[in-house]
C-alpha cells in the first residue's frame, strides 16, 4: 500500500504545482485566501503570506463542506496532525510534529482551555458552528504562550457578527449499520443540532452560539455485549456580549458552559471467590468559565489588551456493577479544578521598523480529587493542591529593508513549585524578489520549550481497575523543556497554487511520561485480587523528533485539489527506540467540486498512515490504515442546504480482540443533515 501511496503522492504534488491555462467560458476560480489575517504566530494581526512564523489556517468554509461538527473533525485534514483517542477517557487529543498533547496548547480566542484530563484537551468537547477559522502553529512558541506549547498552538478564532442580524440551524443523524449497537442497520445512532445567533448594533453586539451531540454508541464485534463507541451527549453553550462605544474599543463577557454524560466499556471482569461481574463506566463531567475583557486601539498604531478569565471544570466517573440487585454504583471518583487567569498585553510600533509586543500574566490552578466507595467512608486524595505562575513576555519585530524580517523575543516565568525560568526565540522570514507574480517566503525559527508538571502528572489518579490498569501522579516529578528548529520555504499565486515545504526538528530532555511501577501494580493486584498494571509519571527520557512536511494546494477551474506527505521520524535517545505512537509516514490528499449554478459542492478527503510501534520497547506494532471520506453539500434555496456523506467508505478500523491495533476505533458512517443559514 505506501508504496502506490507514495507513486499517487508524487503525480499529484505534480498537478498542483504545474499551471494550467482557465479555458473561456470557465468560471471564476476561488481565489487563494492569501491575505487572510492571523494572530497567532505572533500575536498581533498579519495577513498569512507576511507571518514570519508559519501558521496554517482551517478557515469556516472549508469548515462547512466537510461537515465538521466538532473541533476533531475540523482539524483532520491539517497536515502531520495526529489525532489519537485520548486513552482511558472519552474524546481525542492532538498531536504536532511527533509531541503529544500535553504539549500543544489549545486556545479560544487566546485564552486557555482547561484540559480535561489535567493535561490533554478533548477535541471533541469544542462545537465548529461558530468557529470563523483554526490557526496551527507548529514547534516551541513558549517564548510567546508559556508552559505547554512545546509542541504548537491550536488557536480557535470565533465567528463575529457582520450584519445586523444573522442565524444558522443544522441539524443531521447517522448510523454505523451493521455495528450499531442495536444490531439494526437503519437505527438512527448520531444525532446532531446546532444552532447561532446574532445581532449587531451600533454600539455592541451579541453572539450566541449551542449544540448538542447525543451518540448510542456501537460495537465492532456483534458476538459480544462490549461497546467501543461511547454512548450520551455532548452539549456546548456560548455566549459573547459586547460593548463598543467607539471604532477603537471593545469591551466584553463571554461566558461559556460544557457539560457531557457518557457511557462506555460494558465489560465482564471475573474476579477470585466472586466469578463474572458486568461493569460499565460512567463519566458526568462539566466545565463552566467566563471572561471579561477589553481591547483598545491606541493612537499610532498601537493596541493594548488585557483580560481575566476563570473557569471550573468538574468530572465525576462512575463505575457501576451491573450484576448486583438493586443496580448500584460500587465506586465513584470526583475530580475538580479550578483555573484564574489575568494577563495584559501591549503592542507598540517603535519608528517604521518595530512593533514591540509586551505582556505580563498571572494563574493560578488548583485540583481537587476525591473517592467514595460503597460501604466505605470518602477517601481524600488530592486536598486543594495548587499551581501558580508569574509570567512576562517581550517580542520585537524588526523590519530591515523589503526582504528580512527578524521576530526575537523571550519569555520569563517563576513557579511557585519549580522556580525562574526563561524561555528566548528567534524567528526569520526572508522573501526574495522575482520578476514573475510568484510569492517566495523563506522561514526559519529556533525556539526553547518549556513545560512544568500538570497537576495531573503530580497528583492526579486515574483508576480503571476494572480495565487491568491505573495511572498515579508523583509529586517530585521535574519540569521538561526543548530546543526546536524550523526551516520552510513558501510559493504561492493569487488564484493559482499554494506550495510549501518544512524540515523540523525537536529535542526534548526530561521528558515526563508513565512508566509501569512493578512494586505498586504488585500491591494493586494483592489488594483487587486480580492482576491490575499500575504506571505512575517520572522524567524518564531524552526524547528526539524530527522530519519534512510537503503541502500543496492547486485550483483548476471547478476543482480545487490539495495534498501533503509528512516524514516523521523519532527516538528515545536513551534507549536508541523509536516512539511508541508516531507513524513514520502520513499522507492526506483532498479533492473539491464545485458547481455555483448548481449550488452543488462535492468533497473527497483520504489519509494513509503507516504502521507505528503500540510499545515502547518497540516489541507490537500497530497496521498501516487509509480511510476515505466523501461529502455532498446541496444549496436547494436561499440560505437553504441538504448535505451528507460516508464516512470511513472501506470500513477500515481497528479490531477489538487485538490490543496492539491503533487503526480508526469506528467503522463506515453514514449521515444526512440539513443546515439553514439567514
Amino acid at each position: 500500500m505506501g508504496r502506490f501511496a507514495f507513486f499517487g503522492l508524487s503525480l499529484w504534488v505534480v498537478t498542483l504545482v504545474l499551471p494550467e491555462p482557465v479555458a473561456a467560458g470557465q468560471p471564476d476560480k476561488e481565489p487563494i485566501r492569501l491575505r487572510d489575517v492571523v494572530v497567532t504566530g505572533t500575536r498581533t494581526e498579519k495577513p498569512v503570506l507576511e507571518v514570519p512564523v508559519r501558521t496554517e489556517v482551517v478557515n469556516h468554509k472549508e469548515i462547512e463542506k466537510t461537515h465538521a461538527r466538532d473541533l476533531k473533525q475540523a482539524l483532520e485534514d491539517v497536515p502531520g496532525l495526529l489525532l489519537k483517542p485520548i486513552h482511558g477517557k472519552t474524546g481525542f487529543e492532538v498531536w504536532l510534529q511527533g509531541l503529544d498533547s500535553d504539549r500543544v496548547l489549545v486556545v479560544i480566542d487566546g485564552e486557555p482551555i482547561t484540559p480535561s484530563t489535567g493535561s490533554s484537551v478533548d477535541l471533541s468537547q469544542i462545537g465548529a458552528m461558530n468557529i470563523e477559522r483554526i490557526e496551527i502553529v507548529k514547534g516551541a512558541t513558549s517564548a510567546l504562550y508559556g508552559s505547554n506549547a512545546m509542541g504548537g498552538v491550536i488557536n480557535i478564532i470565533t465567528r463575529k457578527p457582520s450584519k445586523p442580524l444573522s442565524y444558522q440551524l443544522s441539524l443531521d443523524g447517522g448510523s454505523y449499520g451493521d455495528k450499531n449497537l442495536s444490531g439494526d442497520s437503519s437505527d438512527i445512532t448520531s444525532r446532531y443540532l446546532a444552532a447561532n445567533l446574532a445581532v449587531k448594533r451600533d454600539r455592541g453586539y451579541l453572539q450566541f452560539n449551542a449544540d448538542v451531540r447525543d451518540k448510542d454508541g456501537y460495537t465492532l464485534d456483534q458476538s459480544t455485549d462490549r461497546s467501543e463507541g461511547n454512548s450520551g451527549i455532548k452539549a456546548n453553550a456560548n455566549l459573547r456580549l459586547a460593548w463598543t462605544p467607539n471604532s477603537k474599543t471593545e469591551v466584553y463577557i463571554t461566558p461559556r458552559y460544557y457539560r457531557e454524560d457518557i457511557s462506555n466499556n460494558l465489560k465482564s471482569v471475573i474476579t477470585p471467590g466472586v466469578g463474572e461481574s458486568k461493569k460499565k463506566k460512567r463519566e458526568d463531567a462539566s466545565r463552566f468559565s467566563t471572561t471579561i475583557g477589553v481591547k483598545h486601539q491606541l493612537d499610532h498604531g498601537g493596541k493594548v489588551r488585557g483580560w481575566l478569565f476563570q473557569e471550573n471544570w468538574r468530572d465525576v466517573t462512575q463505575r457501576d456493577d451491573l450484576t448486583l440487585t438493586p443496580k448500584v454504583i460500587d465506586q465513584q471518583r470526583t475530580a475538580e479544578i479550578d483555573q484564574y487567569r489575568a494577563e495584559l498585553q501591549w503592542d507598540k510600533p517603535w519608528n517604521k521598523n518595530h512593533l514591540l509586543t509586551w505582556g505580563a500574566l498571572y494563574r493560578k490552578e488548583t485540583l481537587d480529587q476525591y473517592q467514595d466507595k460503597l460501604n466505605e467512608e470518602r477517601i481524600i486524595e488530592v486536598d486543594g493542591e495548587e499551581k501558580e505562575t508569574i509570567e512576562a513576555y517581550l517580542q520585537d519585530d524588526v523590519f530591515i529593508g523589503e526582504q528580512w524580517e527578524l521576530v526575537p523575543g523571550i519569555r520569563i516565568q517563576n513557579d511557585n513549585r519549580y522556580g525562574f525560568y526563561a524561555a528566548p526565540k528567534i524567528n526569520a522570514m526572508y522573501t526574495p524578489v522575482w520578476f514573475t507574480d510568484v510569492i517566495t517566503n523563506v522561514r526559519m525559527g529556533i525556539g526553547r520549550g518549556y513545560r512544568s508538571p500538570s497537576l495531573k502528572e503530580q497528583y492526579y489518579v486515574i483508576d480503571h481497575s476494572q480495565l487491568g490498569y491505573m495511572i498515579l501522579g508523583v509529586p517530585d516529578v521535574q519540569p521538561e523543556s526543548s530546543d526546536s528548529y524550523q526551516l520552510g520555504i513558501e510559493f504561492a499565486k493569487t488564484g493559482e497554487f499554494s506550495a510549501d515545504i518544512t524540515l523540523f526538528h525537536n529535542r526534548i530532555k526530561d521528558l515526563i511520561g508513565t512508566r509501569i511501577n512493578l512494586e505498586k501494580s504488585a500491591q494493586a493486584s494483592q489488594e483487587a485480587q486480580t492482576n491490575i498494571a499500575v504506571y505512575d509519571y517520572s522524567n524518564y527520557a531524552r526524547a528526539m523528533t524530527q522530519g519534512v512536511e510537503i503541502s500543496g494546494r492547486r485550483y483548476a477551474g471547478r476543482f480545487e485539489m490539495k495534498g501533503s506527505y509528512t516524514l516523521l521520524d523519532s527516538k528515545d535517545r536513551d534507549t536508541g527506540k523509536t516512539l511508541k505512537e508516531r507513524p513514520r509516514h502520513q499522507i492526506k490528499l483532498g479533492a473539491d467540486w464545485q458547481n455555483k449554478a448548481w449550488g452543488t459542492m462535492l468533497t473527497l478527503r483520504g489519509v494513509y498512515q503507516s504502521e507505528e510501534f503500540f510499545d515502547a520497547d518497540n516489541q507490537l506494532e500497530s497496521p498501516a490504515w487509509t480511510t476515505w471520506d466523501l461529502k455532498l453539500t446541496q444549496t436547494v434555496g436561499k440560505g437553504f442546504k441538504l448535505f451528507g456523506g460516508i464516512d470511513n467508505l472501506g470500513d477500515e478500523h481497528r479490531d477489538p480482540n487485538v490490543r496492539h491495533d491503533n487503526r480508526p476505533k469506528s467503522g463506515r458512517f453514514i449521515y444526512l443533515g440539513v443546515r439553514f443559514d439567514g
